[in-house]
């Protein structure tokens, strides 16, 4: 009998929206992506989310709510895990050309994954989403 091993990678994010309702970005592999990275095993998850965010960004966030929990088990072997919070400017300023506050109605003209706009979407209309 083999034992089929499957491991879960859980991820962090932050949906960061300024007062002007601009949406905090990150470019990557050609596009843009939501701040956050994988949670290491010694960080809470909300304090992951916050880290990923200044190291990617510049700008620290305060954590305002939940967007969700999302998945991707498309790969046989592993499990990813994103748990996805709600978030608003505190300070700092953008330290990274790849970072971008962007209006989120522009999001569907950018190479942005459909994936990434579910997940904005729901963050802004401010309920919980589980799938």
């Amino acid at each position: 009998m083999s034992l089929s091993v499957r491991r879960t990678v859980v991820g962090a994010g932050v949906v960061v929206l300024d007062d002007a309702g601009l949406v905090l970005m990150v470019r990557a592999d050609g596009g843009y992506r939501l701040p956050g990275k994988p949670q290491p095993a010694t960080e809470a998850l909300p304090v992951a989310a916050v880290r990923a965010v200044e190291e990617l960004t510049g700008v620290w966030v305060e954590i305002t709510g939940l967007v969700g929990v999302f998945n991707d088990d498309s790969e046989p072997w592993s499990t990813e895990l994103a748990v996805c919070f709600r978030g608003r400017p505190v300070g700092g300023r953008l330290s990274s050309a790849r970072a971008a506050w962007l209006e989120p109605e522009r999001l569907a003209e950018l190479a942005v994954t459909e994936a990434t706009r579910l997940v904005v979407e729901h963050g802004l209309d401010g309920e919980p989403y589980f799938p």
